[in-house]
């Protein structure tokens, strides 16, 4: 098993890649999750204010 996880000669590039990866993902969605968040409020104040 830890075999597996050691890669040879090519460990460095591999782990960081995984990092990298996974990284971008989770600044993306939190990214996405407080644009959502702010485009939510700003419907709501401009709808509200048209009643």
């Amino acid at each position: 098993m830890i075999d597996f996880l050691l890669f040879d000669k090519y460990v460095y590039y591999i782990w960081f890649s995984y990092l990298l990866t996974f990284g971008i993902i989770i600044i993306l969605f939190i990214r996405t999750k407080s644009i959502h968040k702010n485009t939510m409020i700003q419907l709501r104040i401009k709808y509200t204010r048209e009643k």
